[in-house]
C-alpha cells in the first residue's frame, strides 16, 4: 500500500492519548512474563505485527492468550518448566527482537525449534547473539550465523562474565533470559549503556538483578506472575513530535508515554538542536516511568551528536536525520553503522531519499552528515521505503515541509512497530491510500 501525502495542515493544537503501547516492553511482558508459571493481564498491548508474532510465538510454546477487550490480554502460563519441548516451526517473520530473546529461552530451556523469518530477518546478523550464547554452552546449528536457526541439539548452559562486543539491548536481553531461565549466574558488561527494560521487567517480577553503571549482574531467581501496563510507545511518539517541530505554530500534548531514561534521550538531543519540548513525570508502572510530553513548532539549529548516544537514539536517527534537514547548519551523528543492519539499510535509505528531496547528505567513516537551512521543498516526490517502517515515517514527517505531493510506498510495514499509525499522522497530513 503507497500513502500520498498532500498539502500538510496547520495551526495544530491537540492533546493525544492512546497512542499504541511500547514495542520493546510489549515482547517483554510475554517473553519474560511467561517465564513464571501463573497467570496475569497485560494492559495497552499493542497490536503491531512484531509484537503480535511474539504472542503467537509464546503460544506455540505453551502460554494462553485471551483477549479480553481490545488491547487488554489474560494470559496462563504453565510455565518455564512445562513449556512444550517440541515445537517445531517458530516463525518470527520481521521481529529481530522476538527472535533474539527466544533464542535465550531455547536454548536454556532445551526446546526443540526452528526460527525463521522473512526475507529481511533472514539477512540480519545472529552472530552476535549466538557468540556469547555459546559461550554459555548453548548449540544451533545455522549457516553463516542466519536464519533459520535450528535448536534441537542439547544445551548445558553455565556461568559466564560477559563484556558485550556490540552495544545491543537484544543480545544483553538474550543473555540475562538464557541465564534466568537456567538458573545460573551471570554478569554483563556493557561499553556503551543500552536501553534497559528487561532488567526493570525481571526486578519487577521479583528477579535478583543488580545494575552498577555499565554491569549487570543476575543471580540465580525465581519470578512471579504479575499484572503488566505497557505506556505509549516513545518512538511512535517520536513522529508525533517531529511533526509537531515541523508544523507552523502548531503544539501537541501526548499523554501516559513511556519515559525511561535510556529511551529519551532523543528527547534530550532535540532540545540541544534547540526544539521546544518538556516532559512531566507523572508515575511508575511496573519499574517504568511513565508521563506527558509537550511540544510545541520550534526553529531547530544543527549539532554534533556523539558516538556515545547512538545506541539510546537508534530508532530516532531517521527522524533526527530528517529534523535536521530543516535546521540551521550541518548536523552530524557519529558512528551510525549499526543503521546499515536493521530491517533495512537505513544510511542509505536516509541518504538516497534526501538526495530525492533535493537535500544533501553523506555517510564518511561511519559517521552521518545532514546539510540544513532547507525551509520548504516544493516539487512532487516519491520516497522508497525500502519496506521499513522507520524510513516510511520519517520521510511522512519530511512531508509537512513539502508544498507539493509526497508518495511513500509500502505504508503498511509501518504497522510492524505503528499501528494504525495513519490515525495519528492524519492529526497533520492529509494523507491518500493509493
Amino acid at each position: 500500500m503507497d500513502i500520498k501525502i498532500l498539502k500538510a495542515k496547520e495551526h495544530i493544537h491537540k492533546e493525544i492519548k492512546n497512542l499504541p503501547g511500547d514495542k520493546s516492553i510489549a515482547h517483554r511482558s510475554l517473553i519474560i512474563g511467561c517465564i513464571p508459571k501463573g497467570t496475569y493481564n497485560i494492559y495497552n498491548f499493542p497490536k503491531g505485527n512484531d509484537c503480535v508474532v511474539t504472542l503467537k510465538n509464546m503460544e506455540k510454546l505453551g502460554a494462553k492468550v485471551i483477549y479480553e477487550d481490545e488491547y487488554k490480554l489474560k494470559v496462563i502460563s504453565p510455565g518455564i518448566e512445562e513449556f512444550k519441548k517440541d515445537v517445531g516451526v517458530l516463525n518470527c517473520d520481521n521481529s529481530g527482537t522476538t527472535v533474539r530473546l527466544l533464542l535465550g529461552i531455547l536454548c536454556a530451556a532445551n526446546i526443540k525449534a526452528v526460527l525463521i523469518g522473512d526475507e529481511s530477518l533472514s539477512k540480519r546478523p545472529m552472530k552476535r547473539i549466538l557468540e556469547p550464547l555459546r559461550l554459555m554452552g548453548g548449540v544451533f546449528e545455522c549457516s553463516e550465523d542466519k536464519l533459520p536457526i535450528n535448536t534441537t541439539k542439547l544445551s548445558n548452559l553455565e556461568s559466564i562474565e560477559y563484556l558485550m562486543t556490540v552495544s545491543s539491548a537484544q543480545v544483553k536481553s538474550a543473555l540475562l533470559i538464557a541465564a534466568l531461565v537456567a538458573k545460573k549466574d551471570i554478569v554483563v558488561k556493557e561499553v556503551l549503556s543500552t536501553r534497559d527494560h528487561t532488567e526493570i521487567m525481571m526486578k519487577y517480577l521479583g528477579a535478583d538483578i543488580k545494575c552498577k553503571e555499565n554491569s549487570i549482574t543476575l543471580e540465580k531467581s525465581n519470578l512471579s506472575s504479575k499484572d503488566i501496563f505497557i505506556p505509549g510507545d516513545i518512538s511512535s511518539a517520536a513522529f508525533i513530535i517531529g511533526l509537531c517541530i515541523l508544523a507552523k505554530e502548531s503544539s501537541v500534548t501526548l499523554k501516559d508515554v513511556l519515559l525511561n531514561p535510556s529511551r529519551r534521550k532523543f528527547i534530550d538531543i532535540l532540545k540541544d538542536m534547540g526544539a521546544d519540548i518538556n516532559m512531566d513525570i507523572k508515575e511508575t508502572r511496573n519499574g517504568e516511568l511513565v508521563g506527558d510530553i509537550k511540544v510545541k513548532s520550534s526553529n531547530l539549529k544543527g549539532i554534533e551528536i556523539e558516538a556515545k548516544y547512538t545506541p539510546s537514539i537508534i530508532d530516532e536517527i531517521p527522524l533526527i536525520s530528517v529534523l535536521a534537514a530543516f535546521s540551521e547548519g550541518t548536523t552530524i551523528i557519529k558512528s551510525v553503522d549499526e543503521l546499515k543492519v536493521k530491517e533495512s539499510n537505513r544510511v542509505d535509505g536516509i541518504i538516497n531519499n534526501l538526495k530525492n528531496c533535493g537535500i544533501q547528505s553523506h555517510y564518511d567513516n561511519g559517521d552521518l552528515f545532514i546539510k540544513g537551512g532547507n525551509s520548504y521543498i516544493s516539487k512532487d516526490i516519491n520516497i522508497e521505503s525500502q519496506k521499513d517502517h522507520r524510513i516510511a515515517m520519517a520521510f511522512a514527517v519530511l512531508s509537512i515541509r513539502n508544498l507539493k505531493s509526497t508518495n511513500i510506498n509500502h505504508w503498511e510495514y509501518t504497522n510492524i512497530s505503528f499501528p494504525n499509525s495513519i490515525k495519528f499522522f492524519s492529526e497533520f497530513l492529509n494523507m491518500v491510500e493509493t
